[in-house]
């Protein structure tokens, strides 16, 4: 049985494998078996919207490391919404990133929306697109999850 043959196991593993702690960095080989070969990955943020591939992101964010931008990071689900149909699944979560898993407070707060396939290796990312809470745009979890 694949590591990813099911919804759930492929989500959590998504967030696991962007999460590090101090003096680490996220799992770029679990990250390439998670995501499709075909993945997009788009941020958008008050300056614009970013595109990537897998490899651009990883420069991204080893430049960000480098420069000491961040030294950990953590990412955990706090809600979700799944849809499926035969072998594509949308699915809106949620998030919340922390400098620790044990940090009271939250850095920054967000809803992902991505596209998984499956395929004989199991549920793959396809695409990931994310936008962080701010003043204009407020995660109400209980009007988007309901």
């Amino acid at each position: 049985m694949p590591e990813y043959a099911t919804l759930d196991k492929t989500l959590t593993a998504m967030y696991e494998v962007i999460s590090f702690p101090e003096g680490s960095e996220p799992d770029w080989h679990r990250m390439k078996s998670l995501f499709h070969a075909s993945a997009r990955l788009v941020r958008i943020t008050p300056e614009g919207v970013e595109f990537f591939d897998l490899p651009s992101f990883q420069a991204m964010s080893m430049e960000m490391l480098d420069r000491g931008l961040y030294t950990c990071f953590f990412e955990v689900e706090l809600a979700r919404t799944a849809q499926v149909f035969g072998s594509f699944a949308h699915v809106l979560s949620a998030y919340e990133t922390k400098r620790s898993p044990y940090a009271s407070s939250c850095l920054t707060r967000g809803v992902n929306s991505i596209q998984l396939l499956s395929t004989s290796a199991g549920w793959q990312v396809l695409s990931l697109m994310w936008d962080e809470e701010s003043e204009r745009n407020r995660l109400e979890l209980s009007q988007l999850f309901k």
